[in-house]
């Protein structure tokens, strides 16, 4: 039950941040570059080099959020362990 309980915890986790860190991405994004980030529709429009630049710094956050998340869930599954016991009643 436990690891059930780790897996609901990663995946709410993950969902919040990587909401938030796109966002976060978004807004600096424009700031630094004055621009809106490139979307599917415009993929025509959009110069290779900021393309990929976008497509590398976006793929970098989405991996720390991810690595993040899990081990976020992992120390909060750890702390609940800790005040509560090794067993749930559950």
């Amino acid at each position: 039950m436990d690891k059930l309980i780790e897996k609901g915890m990663t995946v709410a986790i993950s969902l919040g941040a990587g909401f938030v860190a796109s966002k976060v991405f978004d807004f600096t994004w424009e700031q630094i570059t004055g621009e809106e980030p490139p979307k599917n529709d415009e993929v025509d429009a959009v110069d290779i080099k900021r393309a990929l630049v976008f497509g590398i710094t976006s793929a970098a956050v989405s991996a720390a959020v991810q690595v993040l998340s899990q081990r976020g869930a992992k120390a909060g599954m750890r702390k609940v362990r800790s005040s509560y016991g090794k067993k749930s009643e559950v």
